[in-house]
């Protein structure tokens, strides 16, 4: 019998503001969704979007399994069709 994976809940400090959806470009942006960041290459997954009083950042997954942050206004384009699905089930 395989083992199972272990699950960890998130604990963030008081004052953040941390949601799984976000809106740009006009589009809503949920979990792995695929976005384009400006001055960077290849496609990167959604995971949240954290706001800290007056900061304000995205998380995502690169294609290779790094996890990066970047702000709001750079995200470049919201992709319709996700081209990454296998490499995302490599990475999860």
């Amino acid at each position: 019998m395989p083992r199972r994976r272990k699950t960890y809940e998130a604990s963030y400090p008081d004052g953040w503001v941390v949601s799984d959806e976000y809106s740009a470009n006009g589009r809503n942006i949920v979990k792995d969704t695929e976005l384009s960041i400006k001055d960077e290459r290849g496609r990167f997954r959604f995971i949240k979007h954290v706001v800290n009083g007056d900061r304000e950042w995205i998380d995502v997954f690169s294609k290779d399994g790094q996890f990066r942050s970047f702000r709001p206004s750079d995200i470049k384009r919201v992709h319709w069709k996700n081209k990454t699905r296998e490499n995302a089930k490599k990475v999860n």
